[in-house]
């Protein structure tokens, strides 16, 4: 048995020995620990009794074995990633001004790319991304040139189609006008009306009156408020008998220059479109 003296300078035990050799594993006692034996009056460090030797070996051995503990080196800190947000937000709109958006995204990404390389100028370290602001800000004002070229190759096209679909929607009215004489006809000896607003009661809406290219004349839905000074085409034969209106031009558009015929056919005009004078 064994007597411990600890740290504290108080005395621990008796214990047995292997107590005290479960302490050296845990590190609780080491080699300069005070031991006492049962019925001897000194103390002895733990190193000087032989029967803890190989114990007190082994963990010395694992001591030297592990791995040495930290200096007090501090490890270097790494610089913060320069901010480079704007400047991919200006490379991202003018790629966008490019392929299909050039009003809207080329004068952002012109601003945006500026003010993201002149910080990229003036601090590198803080500000990053300055090839990525010159590409948007290029890229905004390339597209930003082209939308004037674009726009003058677009209008014409874009006129063009308008003066079609006019000029087809023309064409319908005029059938609906030739078939709303057919019928004024059927009822009336088999002679044409004497005017447009003769035929009020075979037509839905005196909106079929008005050429959809006539920009002087105001489409109104209401018979009440419509008189012949509102109708955008010209009767040619007002009262003819329908056996002799079949190959006659019977209306005419002043407008496009379609022609309608007693028959119901619509000859459409191949001239440029008018206005007619008021």
């Amino acid at each position: 048995m064994y007597k411990i003296q600890g740290a504290d300078q108080k005395e621990y035990g008796p214990v047995a020995a292997e107590v005290i050799r479960d302490w050296i594993r845990q590190g609780r006692v080491t080699a300069r620990t005070l031991v006492q034996a049962e019925g001897v009056p000194e103390w002895r460090p733990l190193s000087d009794f032989m029967e803890f030797g190989s114990d007190l070996a082994a963990k010395q051995g694992a001591a030297s074995a592990a791995p040495p503990p930290m200096t007090g080196a501090v490890p270097p800190t790494l610089p913060p990633k320069p901010k480079s947000g704007m400047a991919v937000a200006s490379l991202v709109l003018g790629i966008l001004s490019m392929v299909g958006c050039p009003i809207i995204a080329s004068l952002p990404a012109i601003i945006l790319g500026h003010i993201a390389h002149s910080r990229n100028r003036r601090s590198p370290n803080e500000y990053g991304g300055g090839g990525l602001a010159t590409a948007g800000f290029v890229l905004g004002y390339v597209s930003f040139i082209m939308v004037p070229v674009l726009a003058g190759l677009l209008l014409p096209a874009l006129a063009k189609a308008k003066d079609k679909a006019q000029r087809i929607s023309c064409v319908n009215n005029m059938k609906q006008i030739g078939l709303a004489a057919r019928m004024w006809a059927n009822d009336h000896n088999e002679k044409f009306p004497p005017s447009f607003l003769s035929m009020s009661n075979e037509v839905a809406t005196p909106k079929v009156f008005v050429c959809p290219g006539d920009g002087n004349e105001v489409r109104v839905s209401d018979w009440s408020l419509f008189s012949e000074a509102d109708v955008s085409y010209e009767y040619l034969q007002p009262g003819i008998a329908e056996n002799e209106a079949a190959q006659v031009v019977v209306f005419r558009c002043p407008i496009h220059g379609n022609e309608g015929m007693g028959d119901g056919r619509v000859m459409m005009g191949g001239r440029r479109p008018t206005r007619p004078a008021r």
